[in-house]
């Protein structure tokens, strides 16, 4: 998926003014103070009322909906869930804002397998295709609307989840939000993964290549459009959904194979981005949530914070020529 990020109309500035409070639970809070031309946020969704996504309450009521690649008028809160990890173009005061536009895109969809327990039970280990994933009992939110019953209890090898949730520095995918979207049904299975071909990949229609590991087919119908010239190379960061049609090796039907953004993707403005601190250098050169960062001029919460791989944290500066340029850096717990 290639995002544009939109700038807020320039009405919208005179209603942030105006406005007694964010829909939902903004008790009357004025957004006095508010303004630009629009800031990108990164986050996980931890509340509703409006939405509260790294710290911030922001009103979505005027904002258009992108899920899982879909935008529709008939999209809205109602279409989110707490664990979500979403990104947002608004503006705010550090405490309120609003929102103009909020982007949901799940980080893979396939079938569980390798299912461990800790020896606690709270915490469960498992794949889905070659991706490490764990999730929580206490902090990963699992979603039943679609599998009455299902849960963490539940979890089971061979079933089909979307997973969103932020990776660590071992590529190990910390869930947020599970949601069971079929049993393993090979040859109708819907499944999404992404991440860049292997060296020397430049195929199109009725080629195959390697993904992760996986083997991806380009049929007649599989919508190329995303592409420049309809072709999958090396140097692509990519998205492909498709049917699952062999487990082990896996082996997908790609109906639809698109270009993803690494990062926040957008190469100017002001930013927050939640995330682990991974391929840390120094404090002039790591990443979050695959965003190169650049904190040496940065303020760190709690003072005296010693940046690290796997450091939860969450990210505040202005993004220039592709680098955060931090000014805030805060320990999430």
């Amino acid at each position: 998926m290639t995002v544009v990020y939109r700038s807020i109309l320039t009405g919208l500035i005179a209603v942030i003014i105006t406005l007694a409070g964010c829909g939902g639970g903004g008790g009357g809070t004025t957004l006095s103070g508010i303004g630009g031309t629009g800031k990108t946020i990164s986050g996980t969704i931890t509340q509703f009322g409006s939405i509260f996504v790294n710290g911030v309450e922001y009103d979505i009521d005027n904002a258009s909906f992108t899920v899982n690649d879909v935008s529709s008028p008939g999209l809205s809160q109602a279409d989110l869930r707490i664990g979500m990890v979403v990104t947002l173009t608004g503006n705010d005061d550090g405490t309120v804002g609003v929102a103009s536009e909020v982007i949901y895109d799940n980080e893979i969809t396939g079938p569980v397998s390798n299912l461990v327990a800790s020896p606690g039970g709270t915490t469960l280990s498992f794949t889905v295709f070659d991706v490490n994933v764990v999730a929580d009992v206490a902090n990963t939110t699992f979603d039943n609307d679609n599998a009455p019953g299902f849960s963490f209890a539940t979890l089971a090898d061979g079933d089909i989840i979307e997973v969103s949730g932020l990776f660590d520095n071992s590529s190990t995918l910390v869930a947020s939000y599970i949601e069971k979207t079929d049993d393993l049904n090979l040859g109708s299975s819907e499944v999404e993964i992404k991440g860049t071909p292997v060296t020397g990949t430049d195929a199109g229609v009725g080629q195959s290549f390697i993904m992760n590991g996986i083997t991806i087919n380009i049929l007649a119908g599989t919508d190329l459009s995303d592409l420049p010239g309809g072709r999958v190379t090396d140097a692509q960061f990519i998205e492909v959904k498709g049917t699952l049609v062999t487990a082990s090796p896996a082996e997908i039907n790609a109906t639809s194979i698109e270009l993803e953004g690494e990062g926040i993707g957008s190469d100017e403005g002001e930013a927050s981005i939640e995330g682990f601190v991974t391929e840390f250098n120094d404090n002039s050169d790591f990443k979050v949530s695959g965003q190169p960062v650049d904190a040496t001029g940065a303020t760190f919460e709690p003072a005296g914070l010693v940046l690290r791989n796997d450091l939860h944290v969450e990210v505040e500066g202005l993004l220039v020529n592709g680098i955060l340029i931090a000014d805030e850096v805060k320990e999430e717990n």
